[in-house]
């Protein structure tokens, strides 16, 4: 198996300098992806080279643009890096996942909730340091799973109210 030999494309230096600057190794850094990732072919893609094929390594426009989401790169500085039809997927990501506005933010269930204890919950996230786009990755992640256990409680909520008239009637 042969060493690559050019240089990594200037988006994976990007990818491996982000990732080695936020303390995280491929496998971590992968695990965090929103889509299904190896740190094996992260590694490929920050080193441009596929040892097993002994040849070049270019990611994929949207594996790229989730590699940068994942490591906090914003499109401006993906941009830098030659590649626009990443740029382009990850600024629809950045539109997409943006945060509410802050007038939606003070309606939610987050307002009803008193000052200590949106202050135990934000405590809690800084145990281990995160930049505040994981921060937020990590609320939309809880809010996904208080939403599936809401649906699941309704939905067994509506099985009983179902099943209750058959069991009266027999």
């Amino acid at each position: 198996m042969g060493a690559p030999a050019t240089s990594p494309p200037p988006e994976a230096t990007l990818i491996r300098l982000a990732r080695e600057a936020a303390g995280l190794s491929p496998e971590s850094a992968a695990a965090r992806m929103e889509i299904k990732f190896s740190g094996s072919r992260w590694r490929q893609i920050e080193r441009g080279w596929r040892a097993d094929l002994n040849g070049p390594v270019i990611a994929p426009a949207a594996t790229l643009a989730h590699m940068a989401w994942t490591l906090g790169i914003t499109s401006e500085r993906l941009a830098e890096a030659g590649r626009e039809d990443a740029v382009a997927i990850l600024r629809e990501m950045e539109r997409s996942k943006a945060p509410a506005s802050p007038e939606a933010a003070g309606q939610g269930p987050l307002a009803e909730l008193e000052e200590w204890q949106q202050q135990v919950i934000l405590n809690a996230l800084d145990e281990r340091p995160r930049s505040a786009r994981e921060k937020a990755l990590l609320l939309r992640t809880l809010a996904a799973k208080i939403e599936a256990q809401a649906a699941r409680e309704e939905q067994r909520a509506e099985d009983n109210a179902t099943q209750a008239p058959t069991r009266s009637a027999s």
